[in-house]
């Protein structure tokens, strides 16, 4: 059984009138908490409602309350869902739900803010869903609407709660960020706009998470997972898919009428064959007054023809439409333009694990089309799970870690869900490490067999593995009563009598974790 599994989803093609992806999406959501079987499940998700909104919120509940049923083995859950749109000035439309399994009620406790303690969950499913401000286990807030005056205040913000898992501090960050307004702006206004304000709103959530845990330093472990709304680096995108297969490396695009990678740039009047309605505003005579309405990009040879579009025309790009001539080769060449998905480095305290699946958005809601991307935007993983250093050293000793979408081939809307399995370190493991490391005196292989090892330096064996546990008041003593609990386990054994300090790992850990006897020094 794995421990934690993370899943971010954005379900505002969920909710709608027909319903007709909620069994698939259901499915498949089920079939991962099954497959997976972890202690502990956080589901984020974003436009919880759907986009109709007003129409469409009462569809939630019972679709929560379904899930749940078809996991008997999750008898604890909440499920907490900001469904007030009636307050536009606190509405989010984001939405969480933590479920328990049976096996773990004794080690998950949830943060009560107002009480500052931690409490266990109730043998049953809560439902919060009003007057979210007063809830004590969670903060939300939505994005103030200084940070993007120009456009309509959104659905944007984020919502945070605390947990303890086997003891162990973990901060869930549920977040939505700015999306792009315009294709066109990113190449004839500027690249960076949209992405500036959502390295603001995100800083502003570090911030605000900086001020909740009293001015230390993201001192829990902490994850931040759900529509982040990264989007791939323009200039270094469009080069690549606009490029003879002959790329210049010093080729960039700045200016909106020259020339990239050997592919002509068109002004968008001449592209359309037509002075009067390519400008949005009308006026075609003045150059520092018009809006571009479309772009093209066009072959300078013959060799490639558009069956939808101008004849030449590799792309063309309007205010929401992004059209690629190939949009299976697009769709299939993914790992080609991984590189141009830079936003993330905007963000050097928050580290991701590496990126295997393809592009999260936008795919097409039609269930008949479930391996189509729509022609909206440009490909891009909006969907991500990022974590500070605390929660990175948590999961990245786990080999099995698995970070992926799910429902690749399913509808399951705009948005594929994105998942994160992880099993924070065990002490034995942990132990096994230090033994592996030529970096650390405190720890040794013994003479005596294979698997038998000696703390040469207790206090700081403790010491390490209170850090590596988020635990400052970790000790000896405290280390001692955990490695006795792997003695009815057939996982670790004391030493000889009269011997001190000194354990061993069984045969039987060691065959399970297809581990090779270890060398006698190291």
């Amino acid at each position: 059984m794995k421990d934690i599994l993370l899943l971010t989803a954005n379900v505002g093609s969920l909710f709608d009138h027909t319903c007709r992806i909620h069994k698939p999406w259901t499915e498949n959501v089920i079939e991962a908490v099954r497959r997976e079987s972890a202690r502990f499940v956080a589901v984020h998700m974003q436009e919880v409602g759907g986009k109709n909104f007003q129409e469409c919120s009462e569809q939630v509940v019972p679709l929560i309350e379904h899930i749940v049923s078809e996991l008997p083995d999750y008898t604890a859950g909440v499920a907490i869902l900001d469904l007030d749109y009636e307050h536009n000035d606190q509405y989010t439309a984001l939405g969480s739900m933590f479920m328990v399994h049976k096996s773990a009620l004794d080690v998950v406790e949830q943060y009560n803010y107002h009480t500052k303690k931690y409490q266990r969950l109730d043998n049953k499913l809560t439902i919060v869903r009003k007057n979210l401000a007063d809830c004590p286990f969670l903060v939300k807030t939505k994005f103030p609407k200084h940070f993007w005056p120009a456009i309509k205040w959104g659905r944007k913000g984020f919502m945070h709660t605390r947990w303890k898992f086997d003891d162990v501090p973990i901060d869930l960050i549920n977040v939505h960020l700015f999306h792009d307004e315009s294709n066109l702006a990113l190449i004839h206004e500027n690249p960076s706009l949209y992405s500036n304000n959502r390295k603001r709103a995100l800083n502003y959530v570090l911030d605000q998470l900086q001020t909740i845990s009293n001015g230390e330093r993201h001192a829990n472990a902490v994850f931040i997972f759900g529509d982040l709304n990264f989007r791939l680096d323009s200039p270094s995108f469009l080069n690549r898919l606009t490029g003879n297969g002959q790329a210049d490396a010093h080729h960039h695009l700045e200016d909106p009428h020259g020339s990239i990678s050997g592919n002509q740039l068109i002004d968008a009047g001449f592209a359309l064959g037509t002075s009067n309605d390519i400008w949005e505003d009308g006026t075609v005579n003045d150059p520092l007054r018009r809006t571009v309405s479309a772009i093209e990009f066009r072959s300078s040879g013959d060799s490639i023809v558009s069956g939808d579009a101008t004849p030449n025309c590799v792309l063309r790009i309007e205010k929401k439409l992004f059209d690629y001539f190939n949009h299976k080769k697009l769709l299939k060449d993914w790992k080609g333009y991984l590189e141009d998905d830079k936003e993330v480095h905007d963000f050097p305290s928050l580290k991701e694990l590496n990126i295997n699946f393809p592009p999260t958005y936008p795919w097409s809601e039609d269930p008949d089309e479930s391996e189509v991307m729509m022609k909206t935007r440009a490909p891009a993983w909006c969907d991500r799970v990022l974590m500070n250093e605390q929660a990175h050293r948590l999961v990245s000793i786990d080999k099995g870690v698995s970070y992926d979408s799910i429902g690749k081939d399913t509808c399951m809307g705009d948005h594929k869900v994105v998942a994160i399995v992880e099993s924070p370190i065990k002490l034995w493991q942990f132990l096994l490490e230090l033994l592996q490391s030529n970096e650390v005196n405190c720890i040794e292989w013994t003479n005596n067999n294979p698997y038998e090892f000696r703390f040469t330096d207790r206090v700081e064996v403790a010491r390490l593995w209170g850090k590596r546990k988020n635990k400052p008041k970790m000790n000896y003593e405290k280390l001692a009563r955990s490695l006795r609990y792997y003695y009815g386990k057939d996982m670790i054994e004391k030493g000889q009598p009269g011997e001190k300090y000194v354990y061993h790992f069984t045969k039987n850990l060691m065959s399970k974790e297809f581990l090779s006897p270890t060398p006698s020094s190291h």
